[in-house]
């Protein structure tokens, strides 16, 4: 029966046939020999499900698409860039690219194996202009455990003594608080309102945010997002998202978001001046 499972669970692929060689590439450890063009960058196959869906299909959507589309389009030369959860490199190398050396990108990726990968991209792309970061971020500094799970887009900080220990630090520890930030991306799967609870000093110099809000995750740490739309506000900043696209829509106070991704902009005005959108009626 399990063969006859996998028979079907090959049928169901979008490309069938390439998805059977991404698996028996991964199995028998030649995937990371290879390297294939993804946006503007070089991603190398390593064995992870995002780099194993994107070598399938480049072109194929994923968790974090929207977030390097709008980083494409919003970062401009010489920017400052925060990455949290970063994962295998996406968004970061999208920025890298962007913003040019004379940038700075801050990237931060908690699990240890797939820093490794991070790291590995980083280096393919010859990126000058990242500093990377091998630890959680939270509220406080402490130590917590992380899950360490295939599907590496779905990994987190974990509630009980389950996965891997990493170390954890605060953003308003490690990137000092008079650096102008012009764009901060983070998907920490449902972990966000403590990474801002830890920038509050960052939060004041930051100008735009990238987020999701995915009502379930945030229930695993027993809050909702208005804890996150609250501490947004309260650091100045206007809650926006995109239904139409290139039309920046402000949220009113009782939207209630389910899942979905976010932008968290400090001035409309210089948002719409320095992008594509324009704001909705």
């Amino acid at each position: 029966m399990k063969i006859l499972d996998y028979l079907k669970t090959i049928q169901k692929q979008e490309k069938p046939l390439k998805f059977l060689i991404a698996k028996i590439l991964i199995r028998i450890k030649l995937s990371r020999l290879l390297n294939f063009k993804y946006k503007h960058h070089i991603l190398k196959f390593n064995p992870t499900f995002l780099s194993r869906n994107l070598w399938i299909n480049p072109q194929r959507s994923h968790s974090g698409d929207e977030a390097e589309n709008f980083i494409w389009n919003y970062l401009r030369k010489d920017d400052v860039f925060i990455d949290i959860g970063a994962n295998i490199g996406t968004t970061t190398l999208e920025a890298s690219k962007k913003i040019g050396d004379d940038g700075n990108i801050f990237s931060f990726e908690p699990n240890p194996r797939i820093f490794k990968f991070l790291q590995e991209n980083i280096l393919l792309n010859k990126c000058k202009n990242v500093e990377l970061f091998n630890f959680a971020l939270g509220s406080n500094p402490t130590d917590k455990y992380f899950s360490d799970i295939y599907t590496d887009e779905s990994n987190s900080v974990q509630q009980n003594n389950i996965g891997i220990k990493v170390e954890m630090k605060t953003l308003d520890e490690i990137i000092p608080k008079e650096i102008k930030i012009d764009l901060i991306k983070i998907d920490v799967v449902g972990y966000e309102k403590f990474v801002f609870l830890g920038a509050r000093k960052i939060l004041e110099n930051t100008s735009c945010i990238h987020f999701p809000a995915i009502a379930n995750l945030y229930k695993n740490y027993n809050y909702n997002y208005k804890d996150i739309f609250n501490i947004l506000k309260q650091h100045g900043f206007t809650i926006c998202t995109v239904f139409t696209p290139n039309i920046l829509t402000v949220l009113p106070d009782d939207f209630e978001p389910k899942v979905g991704d976010y932008i968290a902009i400090k001035n409309i005005d210089e948002f719409l001046e320095r992008s594509n959108y324009k704001l909705s009626d």
